[in-house]
């Protein structure tokens, strides 16, 4: 077994001459607009392409994103959102921060994602919205009974789509498919924008032009001459370095996404072939799947912990999951609603049970056998 260099779990990537490009274009930044200038419209040009919608809004992060989609829909004090307890903490307390409360479903072990069975039985007079998970970058197999769940309840669908830059459902990018589409440009996810970022997604005129006041704190954008605010917001706005880092990032989005495939194709193949009892995530032929991570989960009776401990002593591989606690069981989350242990199982099994292997296009092809030769092997010891 060899590998071509360290292997990380995750890690950003700009090409020598994006650097190159970046670099360039510094002192231009520095003697003009350092915020909101011509690489954030830039940057919102491109994200509105990748999401196949006609409007996109650049923040600071995926939460920003998140509660300038909830302000925009009006909800608030007295709302209640539904949302999957294997997500992020951030996707529960972006409905918190805007007063709403967030109403935490089970998910779907095959999927990962919300499982509309157990959503429909928690929707009440005081339901408004349901924000969907792409988790891991797959947009669900299940997302037929999501969307008509949400048009007999009259319920606006967000996607939370931190994950799934670039995955695709039939000819529906993720971002087109709500309301409302938020992203995240962490240095971890599939594109970055140097480190912090996010951004919102849609074809709605009128949200659009909502979200964009929120996007300037609230002020009104109709007004050029003073500093008039019609919107309680805040500061969410993208610096342009940011954005124009995010803007050479964009232009390799359909490489990554193929390269990520090839991997989780070979580490699929491996795993159905030397550890089957192994689950992994459906995917259907008609959904790219975008493989911001690649999961799978455990049987009962194999120590994830005991998993990575030798992966690393042995071998210097890092395997990590996403996410433990779930968000129903995070401590905030239990001292406001009182949740317990046993209130959620498919997402509790798999929280405990799900691992990540290393995802990043830097990985080559001699790293995918050296980490899939070193795992079966670490498996094995496993109890």
């Amino acid at each position: 077994m060899k590998r071509s260099h360290n292997i990380t779990t995750a890690r950003p990537w700009f090409s020598d001459a994006d650097i190159d490009f970046i670099i360039s274009k510094i002192p231009d930044i520095l003697r003009g607009q350092l915020t909101m200038g011509k690489w954030v419209h830039a940057f919102e040009e491109r994200m509105a392409g990748m999401a196949g919608t006609r409007y996109a809004v650049a923040t600071n992060s995926c939460t920003a994103a998140l509660e300038i989609a909830l302000k925009s829909l009006g909800i608030g004090s007295g709302d209640e959102v539904l949302v999957p307890a294997q997500t992020f903490a951030a996707t529960a307390a972006a409905v918190q921060n805007v007063g709403a409360t967030p109403i935490f479903c089970d998910v779907c072990s095959y999927t990962l994602c919300l499982d509309p069975k157990d959503a429909i039985g928690r929707i009440t007079q005081h339901t408004r919205a349901i924000i969907l998970v792409h988790f891991a970058g797959l947009i669900t197999p299940d997302l037929p009974e999501i969307e008509k769940l949400c048009r007999d309840y009259k319920l606006h669908l967000i996607e939370d789509a931190a994950h799934a830059q670039g995955a695709v459902k039939g000819k529906r990018p993720a971002g087109s498919i709500g309301i409302f589409g938020a992203f995240s440009y962490y240095a971890t996810k599939i594109l970055t924008t140097a480190g912090e970022g996010g951004g919102l997604a849609t074809n709605d005129e009128s949200l659009y032009k909502i979200a964009k006041s929120y996007q300037y704190r609230g002020q009104d954008l109709d007004v050029s001459e003073e500093e008039v605010f019609i919107h309680l917001g805040r500061n969410v706005r993208m610096m342009d370095f940011a954005a124009m880092c995010g803007v050479t990032q964009h232009d390799h989005l359909e490489e990554f996404i193929e390269c990520r495939n090839k991997i989780a194709d070979r580490y699929n193949t491996f795993i159905k072939s030397e550890m089957p009892e192994c689950e992994l995530q459906v995917c259907p032929t008609d959904t790219r799947h975008a493989f911001w991570k690649h999961v799978f989960i455990l049987p009962q009776g194999k120590s994830r912990q005991q998993l990575k401990q030798l992966m690393y002593e042995k071998y210097k591989l890092p395997i990590n999951w996403s996410y433990y606690p779930p968000v129903h069981l995070q401590p905030v989350f239990q001292k406001m609603y009182g949740t317990y242990q046993g209130m959620l199982p498919v997402s509790e099994r798999i929280c405990a049970d799900c691992v990540n292997l290393p995802m990043n296009v830097v990985l080559t092809d001699e790293d995918v056998e050296y980490i899939c030769e070193a795992l079966l092997d670490c498996y094995k010891l496993c109890k």
